[in-house]
């Protein structure tokens, strides 16, 4: 049996947030061996706040996810296409890709995926 890449991204979880970083456009975030850069719109939704890679307190609302934990990934795709990431505290960072040009990065042990623009 195959396991696909999101199967195995599921696999790491969960992932705490211990640092971020944003240098407009791109939002970074790590933790302990694991990261994820984006560098494509988004947008966090969740309990008493939403904001996109857009707001003018992008910066400030950001750090907001430090402490907290990525414990869920869904994607219409096994190959984790426009993936909606969920945090512990039922925030959703939702990334959609508009080029496919690494749009955005995820990085795990034994696993990196690279996004990608949907139908392409």
């Amino acid at each position: 049996m195959t396991v696909t890449t999101l199967e195995e991204a599921r696999a790491a979880l969960p992932r705490t947030v211990r640092g971020i970083e944003f240098n407009d456009p791109v939002l970074s975030m790590h933790g302990e061996q694991w990261s994820l850069a984006l560098m494509c719109p988004w947008r966090i939704d969740g309990p008493d706040r939403s904001y996109t890679w857009e707001s003018e307190t992008v910066e400030d609302d950001a750090w907001d996810l430090i402490g907290h934990s990525i414990v869920a990934i869904s994607s219409d795709s096994p190959d984790i296409v426009d993936p909606v990431f969920v945090f512990d505290n039922d925030i959703r960072l939702t990334v959609r890709a508009d080029t496919d040009l690494d749009p955005w990065v995820l990085r795990l042990p034994g696993l990196i995926v690279v996004g990608r623009q949907a139908g392409g």
